[in-house]
């Protein structure tokens, strides 16, 4: 019997995709992107939060490597002024707008906590992640939250896996998995012994009640 459900957080709870944040920053500013460039933008911009997410253990380190992303997503996109919509964006990281929920997640979270199950947040994520939990009004159903940089250990490394089920209490066989990466939130959760299930970032976390 499923007694935890535990969660990746980008493309699993959070939209990672510009278009669902990006835009009325852009209106905002006066500023302009190139949204035919995305592709091409996000892969250096991401290869370089993966690259170094793991050393923002300090709230300011994590700050400034957003900044970098930001400012890395923000050229790519052909938009005149990076630097400036860059400082923005991090003066202004608090704000929910800036986090769009995948649909359904604070319904879905509300419906397994009434089911008595044990959640928690696994995620290969900088120190802010509590925080930005905490900004989107999710934080409060989780009795975890596992960023990889405060834990030392990234998936699909075991030992983080490991490092949350310790924290909820729980063995792998009572446990499902969700989340948008194969590797990272189905193989390895697997080869662990729990279950897990994949979801789309557009279509959201409804599918999950479905398996439990």
């Amino acid at each position: 019997m499923i007694e935890a459900v535990f969660f990746d957080v980008g493309g699993t709870l959070i939209h990672t995709d510009p278009r669902t944040w990006l835009p009325s920053v852009l209106d905002e500013l006066g500023e302009k992107a190139d949204w035919s460039k995305l592709r091409e933008a996000l892969v250096p911009a991401y290869e370089y939060y993966n690259a170094h997410h793991m050393q923002a253990r300090s709230r300011e380190e994590a700050i400034s490597l957003w900044r970098n992303f930001d400012r890395m997503l923000l050229a790519g996109l052909g938009v005149k002024e990076p630097d400036r919509v860059a400082d923005w964006l991090v003066a202004h990281w608090h704000s929910q707008a800036l986090w769009p929920k995948t649909p359904g997640t604070p319904e879905v979270l509300e419906t397994l906590k009434r089911r008595g199950m044990r959640l928690a947040a696994v995620s290969n994520w900088d120190v802010l992640l509590p925080e930005i939990l905490e900004v989107m009004d999710l934080a409060k159903y989780f009795d975890a939250i596992v960023p990889s940089a405060a834990v030392g250990v990234a998936k699909p490394e075991p030992a983080i896996y490991r490092i949350a089920l310790e924290s909820v209490g729980v063995s792998p066989e009572r446990v499902l998995f969700v989340g948008d990466n194969e590797e990272n939130d189905h193989d390895a959760p697997r080869a662990l012994g729990m279950h897990a299930v994949l979801t789309d970032p557009y279509r959201g976390l409804e599918p999950v009640l479905d398996v439990l």
